[in-house]
């Protein structure tokens, strides 16, 4: 099924001659928002080999650390399906446990954040290992993630 992000009046009419082209009957889903960006996916996995080199984890322990310490909070608190779902067979289990169902069966985190979730995600993992002295790159263009941005 084809999906369009629409950000502005020219992707907006590109979308109308795309839909004035298919052949009826179809069906349309519209959602709010958009899915993270492919800059934020490829810097949060940059960020996740940068922690590991400089703490001497194993980089997928890194990724599931931040999806349960950082992700699962900002997910239970935007999406009601995740929590109801993560409270009911996630939650019960120990700390090592929650670690282990992340990392090995690839519990989609992350994967189901849309941008200002993903942003959220992308400052607390920058500030949590910040706060440890563990550097992380920060791209020049800024676009997938701005540490000064509320500041300014």
């Amino acid at each position: 099924m084809p999906t369009r992000t629409v950000k502005n009046a020219d992707e907006l009419e590109l979308l109308k001659v795309y839909l004035d082209g298919r052949k009826l009957p179809f069906t349309v889903q519209i959602e709010d928002g958009r899915n993270r960006s492919n800059e934020q996916n490829r810097l949060s996995h940059k960020w996740y080999a940068e922690i590991a080199d400089q703490t001497g984890e194993h980089v997928e322990d890194v990724r599931a650390r931040c999806k349960l310490e950082i992700g699962v909070p900002i997910l239970r608190q935007s999406n009601e399906k995740f929590r109801a779902t993560y409270d009911k067979s996630i939650r019960p289990l120990p700390y090592e446990a929650k670690l282990e169902a992340i990392r090995d069966m690839d519990i989609p985190v992350t994967r189901l954040m849309k941008v200002p979730e993903m942003t959220k995600y992308m400052e607390l993992v920058f500030q949590r290992h910040a706060e440890f002295g563990i550097e992380l790159t920060i791209p020049p263009d800024r676009y997938a993630f701005d540490p000064e941005r509320k500041a300014a």
